[in-house]
């Protein structure tokens, strides 16, 4: 089962994608489920799990927490139940929210833990080594599509030192078109948002993919013969072209 761990709507600040397009987008990826992790809040949960329900992929429902060590995916057993970020620390426009606070906090509220982009410097305030020692999660983001390569390696290199295994996720947030290229493998189905969170916090079972358009794989000789075709037609040209006796002009 393919499910997007981290993808966002219109409930997220500075974007606009519709989360409806959205789940009918994943459908025709190959994806079985999307998890909305809005920036910052649940708001809206009531709609996305709504739209679940009607759409051909199963929607889940997180939150993408931004502290002063990094940005964690949040999700909730029962998210109706769970306090907004805001309810529980206040306003965080002066100063973000601390991860030693909030981690223990989400952990305590039953939530699954997961490192978001942890060596994304693009970021404000970038996890970077410090997930190493931040505690308190079940998995690490290995694989985010809108991420350099280079901090995808660190990600999943700090989550071998933990002994953590890694999501994927488009983290989708400008456009359609991000979504489809990033995804977690579950190896037995998912059917609920409770399921959901005793899997990821099992830390078993459930691998980052890669998504998006892969070269064509060849059949055993192919690859030779495409080979010889091509030094064939180059030698032709160079006969039409009159680099041999008695080329044509």
């Amino acid at each position: 089962m393919l499910i997007d761990l981290h993808c966002h709507s219109y409930l997220s600040m500075n974007c606009a994608l519709d989360p409806s397009r959205v789940l009918d987008r994943a459908a025709a990826h190959g994806l079985d489920g999307v998890a909305f992790t809005e920036t910052n809040t649940q708001d809206g949960v009531d709609e996305l799990l709504d739209l679940g329900r009607k759409a051909k992929v199963k929607a889940f429902v997180g939150l993408e927490l931004n502290t002063d060590k990094g940005q964690y995916l949040c999700f909730f057993p029962d998210p109706l139940k769970v306090p907004e970020p805001v309810q529980l620390w206040g306003s965080n426009r002066e100063r973000p929210w601390s991860a030693a606070e909030c981690l223990p906090k989400i952990r305590s509220l039953g939530a699954a833990v997961v490192a978001a982009r942890p060596y994304d410097r693009e970021f404000d305030h970038p996890a970077l080594d410090g997930v190493l020692t931040v505690g308190a999660l079940d998995a690490v983001e290995g694989y985010n599509a809108r991420v350099r390569q280079s901090a995808n390696d660190l990600a999943v290199e700090a989550a071998e030192q933990l002994k953590l295994p890694c999501v994927g996720g488009s983290d989708a947030r400008a456009s359609l078109d991000e979504v489809g290229f990033g995804a977690t493998f579950f190896k037995a189905p998912v059917t609920s948002q409770a399921q959901l969170v005793q899997v990821l916090q099992s830390r078993a079972g459930f691998w980052a993919v890669q998504m998006g358009e892969l070269p064509r794989l060849l059949r055993p000789g192919e690859g030779r013969e495409q080979e010889r075709q091509a030094k064939k037609a180059k030698k032709r040209r160079r006969w039409i072209g009159g680099g041999a006796p008695g080329g044509r002009r």
